[in-house]
């Protein structure tokens, strides 16, 4: 799937297309400079709600923990200049650092630092940074992702076979069915002997031999 149409898809906006950044009251200068936008800052997006605010990353160009370091001073001097901004209030404290890479795993040791902003780490395929492809295994670490109520749907094919395995006599299911019938205990010299009836015993006997 894309991600940047997962964004969409939640309501998420990128202020750095248009003026979008304007209608948000953020502004971009504090970040940035707009003449000179970082090649690894690949979009902004922001939640419909303004609560969160993700920074979409290259994790190619640049070692993670720099990137992160990095990243984290420009958010810090942001906060500060807008310290006082009622549209900062909200974001504040929900700012995320969302890093892509496409080649060889790096160390995601830094997804546990929440100094700053939280940061998390995944793979895509960036041959297309406008339309980053990433695998359902790491969609699922968006915390806006809302998994499909069919990916919990029981397997057809699979409950076919298990009623397959099930008796079709229902004098047997009765009889499986604990709560209905009881097995029949004997004690015999001292032994506590929990057997089925011999009628009972024949119809299990002959629904296993199948």
């Amino acid at each position: 799937m894309i991600l940047q149409e997962e964004f969409k898809k939640s309501g998420y906006k990128d202020i750095l297309v248009g003026d979008t950044a304007s209608e948000y009251e953020i502004d971009l200068e504090d970040i940035f400079e707009l003449n000179h936008k970082p090649e690894e800052l690949l979009s902004i997006f922001i939640s419909e709600q303004r609560d969160e605010l993700f920074f979409l990353l290259d994790g190619d160009l640049e070692e993670i923990d720099s990137l992160c370091d990095c990243w984290d001073d420009r958010i810090r001097v942001f906060t500060i200049i807008n310290g006082k901004s009622k549209a900062l209030h909200k974001l504040k404290y929900n700012i995320v650092q969302l890093i892509v890479y496409s080649e060889d795993t790096p160390d995601k040791s830094r997804e546990g630092n929440l100094l700053i902003s939280r940061k998390i780490i995944i793979k895509g395929d960036m041959a297309d940074k406008e339309q980053i492809v990433i695998d359902d295994d790491e969609v699922i670490e968006l915390p806006f992702h809302m998994i499909p109520v069919d990916a919990f749907a029981p397997d057809e094919e699979q409950m076919k076979q298990l009623s397959q395995l099930l008796p079709e006599d229902e004098d047997l299911l009765e009889l499986l069915e604990k709560k209905r019938k009881k097995v029949n205990r004997k004690e015999k010299e001292g032994v506590l002997d929990k057997s089925f009836e011999v009628q009972d015993y024949e119809k299990i006997k002959e629904w296993l031999e199948r």
